[in-house]
């Protein structure tokens, strides 16, 4: 019996000891301050044997950001399951060392969005994720200077448009702009942002929401064919990007040569080798691909554009790798079903919920494209570049005669003088040809619908992506 009660008293010091010398799981970060983008240490420490093979650790904006256990969420909703979306996420035993000894570091890239970042530990796993320790607060120090800048095309030749993303909206945000060495312009940006309840479903309203800043835009107007334009775009308040140059665009011209860059269903990457929603796994070497191939006319990204998908934080990280081309090369988008389609009333043509309840939105605000109708929903348009006539269309919309744009697809390919521009391209994201369960004649219905116009008005390309 003594000898009992002895044991016991040793396992008791023994356990003791065990977690003094283990002591509560912490997390440490080498730095609190960075500026713009770039690489942070995360130590951790302290996780008892039985937690270490489902211990993770999060990333986490704003800074209190809730990260309380929550049931998980439909299609296109993904772990892990906690109240706000982790931007991203990594095993603690990443660290080749940590199974056995319950400690390591990772090196965590972040890029600026617009507020604050917490790590977060957890244990349980993804899927009922329990937080167990935080580390300090880091800020970014250039929270307010513009970022995100790409260029589009308008409705002209004359002019070329700027948009931008930014923390706040001053009132004196504007870009400034030099021709061909000239002094400088300036015109006044339009601005905008969009809520949650802007938005149409899950996780977009709820998990994967975060506040986008606002959106500011503004036209370089007054432009030549071949003018060098020097340009840098923000706020006095709040400060100024740095410059960028671009060649202002050509119009119809039969015997011009181009070099324009094309691409679809892309996402995007952390460089750090994380984990996060819809994950790409080398999304980022097409747009490095893309700016090697840099100077061109123009870029065609052919819908699927992020894969945010309700996802807001996806969209910082896509954007921040588009401005490698966009800051020079006009991009010219329409929307696909992971940036529209919702199951929400009559908004889109298909009621799967694949964008993630954003329905078109973020999209919108990012890439505003010079719609016909001036809808920004509608998303189709037509534009005349060198010998080239390009008929942009939203096929997730309704396509059959009747429809608004049918009717629109119709009157732009009849209007077209081959004279002028004697190719013609349509581009759109859903592929008209494929076959799969859903079309088994190798024609989506929507879209067969208008392959007749392309025959009567004798189509020379079309562009798709969507099945890959």
């Amino acid at each position: 019996m003594l000898w009992r009660k002895s044991s016991q008293a040793v396992a008791l010091l023994v356990s003791a000891f065990v977690c003094m010398a283990m002591g509560a799981p912490s997390l440490t970060v080498n730095t609190t301050s960075i500026t713009s983008q770039g690489w942070v240490r995360v130590g951790f420490d302290g996780v008892e044997e039985a937690d270490r093979f489902n211990c993770w650790i999060g990333v986490y904006s704003p800074a209190n950001a809730d990260v309380s256990t929550i049931s998980a969420l439909p299609y296109p909703g993904s772990p892990p399951w906690t109240a706000t979306a982790t931007i991203k996420y990594q095993a603690c035993m990443a660290d080749p060392d940590f199974l056995k000894t319950g400690k390591g570091h990772y090196d965590f890239t972040l890029i600026n969005m617009r507020d604050d970042v917490r790590f977060w530990m957890f244990y349980d796993g993804l899927f009922k994720p329990r937080a167990v320790a935080s580390s300090d607060v880091v800020k970014f120090t250039d929270h307010g200077l513009p970022r995100q800048g790409l260029l589009s095309l308008t409705n002209t030749t004359a002019s070329v448009r700027i948009t931008w993303n930014a923390q706040l909206n001053n009132g004196d945000e504007k870009v400034m702009f030099s021709v061909n060495g000239a002094a400088a312009q300036s015109a006044s940006a339009v601005s905008s942002t969009y809520t949650a309840d802007d938005l149409c479903g899950e996780p977009a309203k709820t998990q994967g929401w975060r506040d986008p800043g606002y959106f500011h835009t503004a036209l370089m107007s007054g432009l030549k064919p071949g003018d060098i334009v020097e340009y840098w775009y923000g706020s006095s308040t709040s400060g100024m990007s740095g410059k960028e140059r671009f060649t202002a665009p050509m119009g119809a011209d039969p015997k011009a040569h181009m070099r324009v860059l094309l691409t679809a269903d892309v996402g995007a990457t952390e460089p750090d080798h994380c984990h996060y929603h819809w994950e790409e796994v080398e999304a980022d070497k097409t747009y490095q691909n893309l700016a090697a191939l840099t100077p061109a006319h123009l870029l065609l990204h052919i819908g699927d554009i992020s894969y945010a998908t309700g996802y807001a934080a996806k969209w910082d990280l896509f954007m921040t790798n588009a401005v490698s081309v966009g800051a020079t090369t006009p991009i010219m988008t329409v929307q696909g079903n992971h940036e529209q389609d919702t199951p929400s009333g009559n908004l889109t043509h298909y009621k799967d919920n694949d964008s993630g309840g954003e329905c078109g939105i973020p999209t919108q605000h990012r890439f505003p494209m010079p719609s016909a109708d001036g809808i920004a929903a509608h998303g189709w348009y037509s534009f005349d570049m060198g010998p080239v006539h390009y008929l942009m269309i939203n096929t997730e919309m309704e396509l059959g005669p009747g429809s608004a744009q049918y009717e629109f697809m119709e009157d732009d390919l009849a209007s077209v003088d081959r004279s002028r521009t004697p190719w013609v391209v349509v581009a759109g994201h859903r592929a008209m040809y494929f076959v799969n369960i859903d079309t088994p004649n190798g024609m989506e219905k929507n879209m067969m619908q208008f392959e007749p116009l392309l025959l009567k008005y004798q189509v020379d390309l079309c562009l798709w992506g969507h099945v890959h």
